[in-house]
């Protein structure tokens, strides 16, 4: 088999040189290369687009996976990453097994891959032309955000009501004024937080994090702690199911339950958000589809459509001319919202993650 044979599809100007053909030749074999090309990308018939699961699949698929299908006759095909995308996503690149083409990750998950020394990510390539309708930090070089989601904390209305509601992280710490089984988050990520606005650090100035006295206002909640949960879908269960009367919780994962019938409710004082968005791993056999998804994905009356089942903001503002009044003062990015959430610092726990992980799963087996 010849060298352009094998290499199909790769071949370049600088190849034909190296194998001393002339410019003339060269020229000649130009029109094949850039036919080889288009019909590389004809053959793109698939993308595999791995989100977080839940009502998160079904949502994107409304919103983005079945109308991007529609418009180009690519079929999404949809996964679901694991509690931890990063070791995933670098083990799938370093052996050039690509179990998806799009990845759903937050802020500090690119942190993390952009610190182990090889490109791990591609550029999205993602242009738009009303920057200034999305919320900061919603596209960058290598991230395309469409959802904004929160932690907050949830709460049953049938076990507490009026004004003995809890309001925010102070109530939860305070067991003796707001009694009941309680749950958080088995993370150190959001949970530190969380204990040091319990503790009365203020929200807009919580990094870095003071981790001792987070973990000292941890060791004064401990044994309130009934379940210490470890996915979305199982805070959703604790909350629906009335093992719980409070815990951190997604706010999309409480609305879930909210929907479902749950008598429950969102208390979104000291609450945490963050931004999930569209990212294609390095190296990717289909990355022009999947720039040419994310850039799909961008559209305000797309963005609309998932706020229908699942309980995120749009990170294009102008989505909201489309969503329907009521539902938009359930979204985390709502007006009366957003001014009392604190967003989740990526820098912060793309640097210290892995390290305070481990110090917080010695403190909970402790």
């Amino acid at each position: 088999m010849s060298k352009l044979t094998e290499n199909k599809g790769k071949y370049t100007r600088r190849d034909a040189l190296k194998l001393g053909l002339s410019a003339a030749a060269v020229a000649s074999v130009a029109p094949l290369l850039m036919s080889s090309r288009t019909a590389q990308a004809a053959e793109v018939t698939t993308l595999t687009v791995a989100d977080v699961g839940g009502p998160y699949g079904t949502g994107f698929s409304k919103a983005f996976y079945k109308p991007f299908e529609e418009a180009t006759g690519i079929k999404i095909i949809n996964t679901v990453l694991g509690p931890d995308p990063v070791p995933q996503f670098q083990m799938m690149v370093d052996t050039k097994n690509y179990l998806f083409d799009v990845a759903l990750l937050n802020p500090e998950h690119l942190v993390r891959l952009n610190k182990l020394g090889k490109p791990y990510l591609e550029d999205i390539n993602v242009t738009v032309p009303d920057p200034e309708n999305y919320v900061k930090g919603s596209i960058t070089k290598q991230f395309g955000g469409v959802s904004i989601f929160a932690l907050a904390l949830g709460y049953r209305l049938d076990a507490f009501s009026g004004d003995k509601t809890p309001k925010n992280w102070v109530d939860f710490w305070n067991t003796e004024k707001f009694k009941g089984r309680r749950g958080l988050w088995r993370s150190p990520i959001c949970t530190l937080e969380v204990a040091l606005m319990a503790d009365g650090v203020d929200p807009k100035h919580l990094y870095p994090l003071d981790v001792d006295r987070a973990f000292r206002s941890l060791d004064k909640i401990r044994k309130s702690i009934d379940v210490w949960w470890t996915g979305g879908a199982q805070a959703t269960q604790l909350l629906q199911s009335g093992e719980l009367d409070m815990l951190s919780i997604w706010s999309s994962r409480a609305q879930t339950a909210i929907d479902a019938g749950t008598p429950a409710a969102i208390a979104w004082d000291q609450g945490l958000y963050n931004i999930d968005g569209f990212t294609i791993p390095h190296g990717s056999p289909k990355v022009e589809a999947a720039r040419k998804f994310i850039q799909f994905c961008m559209d305000a009356k797309r963005q609309s459509v998932f706020t229908e089942d699942l309980a995120c903001g749009p990170t294009n503002v102008k989505a909201y001319d489309f969503i329907d009044k009521k539902k938009a003062t359930l979204l985390p990015t709502a007006p009366d919202h957003i001014g009392q959430l604190a967003l989740l610092g990526a820098d912060y726990w793309g640097e210290n993650q892995l390290a305070l992980t481990e110090r917080f799963e010695k403190w909970v087996m402790s």
